[in-house]
């Protein structure tokens, strides 16, 4: 299980804006209105099917068929139009931003075929390591304030070593910042894997419900764990409105456990595991199938997003973050290098703050 497309998540990690196989190209592909029809019938055929939410679902699969019967989808004789207004539909009855509709230029592998699943699998756990398993960036920052760029989140089993060694890099920190400006989402187990470095023992973070039989998946730090934990120091989470599913997972959990302050934006409020179904051997529907339940709140994000408790721009969220820290160090170390650095910090970063504000 997983909250985002793999493609997505890839172009997430690299910094590049996740966009759909049909946005790559000017070139339009043309699609008969026979097929467009089939296309909007299976969707809505699906949705109601499998949508985590069975009344929204009854609702979706409505609109669809309603706008497919009053000639809405008339107008429309290529594949992009369709794969962008299909969404917009598809999104616009509770705004659930885990609906997504793809369209690729080359025929989809055929789901029977083991051997072509295999290797695409494989192909994605190489793309993985070669971007480190989503950790971008580490660094110690003046003051002693520990950095992580986390971009999204792995499978467990193959992030584990890269943020026990990221964790060890920044082990003798004051303060960390994580940032997730940038953070796509990804495997819930990954998320919890790497929230387990920031928590003591075995400790609930969240539930997921499924539709079907009404099965819960509950998701829990480790009690073992390779690598250290960073405890009993401060930790600020930054987020920006493109933060999105299991990053926002993240921050909420550990905004609702009080073991970290989220700085910078409201998030983009997608809190519903999804997977993909067929269209046709061109087009894809992502469907979410379940919804998150806290344990603390009980309820999730889904169409709120997560709330900062120190706002700012997502572009200035870094240095808000770095300032707090550095202010919440004051005092700590009554060592005089220490306190030092420390206020040489502060006044840099408050140089620099009141700099990109001007």
């Amino acid at each position: 299980m997983r909250r985002l497309l793999p493609s997505a998540l890839l172009a997430l990690a690299l910094g590049a804006p996740a966009v759909s196989a049909a946005a790559q190209s000017p070139d339009t592909v043309p699609l008969a209105p026979a097929e467009r029809d089939r296309i909007v019938a299976r969707a809505a055929e699906l949705v109601q099917r499998h949508y985590v939410l069975p009344a929204p679902a009854d609702a979706i699969a409505a609109r669809l068929r309603a706008r497919l019967r009053d000639g809405a989808y008339a107008g429309i004789d290529d594949a992009d139009a369709l794969r962008a207004q299909l969404e917009q539909d598809l999104q616009s009855v509770n705004q659930d931003k885990h609906l997504l509709v793809a369209f690729s230029r080359e025929p989809l592998p055929k789901p029977v075929d083991a051997q072509a699943a295999a290797a695409a699998q494989a192909h994605l756990a190489r793309q993985y390591v070669r971007f480190n398993h989503c950790f971008y960036k580490a660094e110690r920052m003046a003051g002693n304030v520990g950095y992580i760029d986390l971009r999204c989140f792995d499978q467990p089993e193959a992030l584990a070593a890269t943020a026990a060694a990221t964790f060890e890099f920044l082990a003798h920190t004051d303060a960390l910042i994580v940032d997730l400006r940038q953070n796509g989402g990804g495997w819930p187990a990954g998320v919890a894997q790497v929230s387990s470095h920031l928590l003591e023992g075995k400790v609930h973070l969240n539930d997921v419900l499924h539709r079907e039989g009404h099965r819960v998946e509950s998701y829990w730090t480790r009690a073992k764990l390779r690598g250290p934990r960073y405890l009993d120091r401060p930790v600020y989470v930054l987020t920006s409105s493109q933060t999105f599913s299991g990053g926002e997972e993240f921050a909420y959990n550990l905004q609702a456990l009080k073991r970290a302050r989220i700085v910078g934006e409201r998030t983009k409020g997608g809190a519903h595991p999804s997977s993909n179904h067929r269209l046709n051997d061109r087009f894809e529907i992502t469907i979410p199938f379940a919804r998150s339940i806290n344990p603390i709140t009980r309820t999730n994000w889904e169409g709120t997003g997560v709330v900062p408790d120190l706002p700012a721009n997502a572009d200035e969220a870094l240095g808000v973050a770095h300032l707090a820290a550095l202010r919440g160090l004051v005092g700590k170390d009554s060592d005089p290098t220490t306190a030092y650095e420390v206020s040489e910090a502060i006044k840099a970063a408050e140089t620099s703050t009141a700099g990109a504000r001007k």
